[in-house]
C-alpha cells in the first residue's frame, strides 16, 4: 500500500513540476523579457517609486546603459542609499534623487517645476510608484482618495506637466507600470460617503 501512495505522490510532484515549467515557458513567451542593451548615454530618465521593486531594478538597468537617472521618491534617505548602490553596481555617477510623493498634487507640481528648471531633456518617464488600496477609505490633504491619488491622479498630473519637455526630447517615451489587481474588484461605488 505504501508503495502505491509513494508512487502517486511522486507522480503528482513530477506532474506539478512539469506544469509549472510549461506555465513558466508560456508566460515568458507571452510577456517577454526586456533584453535590449541600447546605449542610453545622453538621455534622461525619470522613474517614480524608484527606491524598491520594479522601479529600483528599472533605475539600475537605465543607469547600467548610461542614462542620467532621476529617482522620484517619497523617502529620500532610503532612495539615496539605493542611488548609491546603483552607482556602485553600474559605475554610472549620474543617478540623482528628487523628492516626489505622487499622492500629493502639491508635491507633483513642485517636482515637475524643479525638473523643468533643471533638465534640458526628458527621454523616458516611467510611472511606476503605486500602492495597494486599504480596507478603509483614506483621503489625502487635497481630499482625494489615497489609492487613486497615488496610482492615477498624481501620475496623470506629472505627465501633463512634463509633456512639453517630453515632446521637445522626441522620440521620448512614457512607460506606465500597472497590475491586474483591478480584476479582483467586484463593485465600485465612487459616491461612498465617509462616516
Amino acid at each position: 500500500m505504501w508503495e502505491t501512495v509513494a508512487g502517486v505522490l511522486v507522480f503528482v510532484v513530477l506532474a506539478t513540476s512539469l506544469i509549472m515549467v510549461a506555465f513558466g515557458m508560456v508566460y515568458r513567451r507571452r510577456c517577454g523579457w526586456a533584453t535590449t542593451t541600447n546605449d542610453l548615454k545622453g538621455q534622461t530618465v525619470i522613474i517614480t517609486g524608484a527606491s524598491a521593486g520594479i522601479g529600483k531594478e528599472a533605475a539600475r538597468d537605465f543607469a547600467y546603459r548610461g542614462a542620467r537617472v532621476i529617482m522620484g521618491c517619497r523617502k529620500l534617505q532610503k532612495a539615496s542609499k539605493v542611488a548609491s548602490e546603483i552607482e556602485d553596481s553600474t559605475g554610472n555617477k549620474s543617478v540623482v534623487v528628487r523628492e516626489l510623493d505622487v499622492s500629493s498634487l502639491t508635491s507633483v507640481r513642485k517636482f515637475a517645476s524643479r525638473i523643468l528648471a533643471e533638465e534640458r531633456r526628458l527621454d523616458v518617464l516611467v510611472l511606476n510608484a503605486g500602492i495597494v488600496g486599504t480596507a478603509q477609505r483614506v483621503l489625502t490633504l487635497e481630499n482625494l482618495e489615497l489609492t487613486m491619488a497615488t496610482n492615477h491622479f498624481g501620475h496623470f498630473l506629472l505627465t501633463n506637466l512634463l509633456l512639453d519637455l517630453l515632446k521637445k526630447s522626441q522620440p521620448s517615451r512614457v512607460v506606465v507600470v500597472a497590475s491586474m489587481i483591478h480584476s479582483q474588484l467586484k463593485t465600485l461605488d465612487i459616491e461612498v460617503q465617509l462616516s
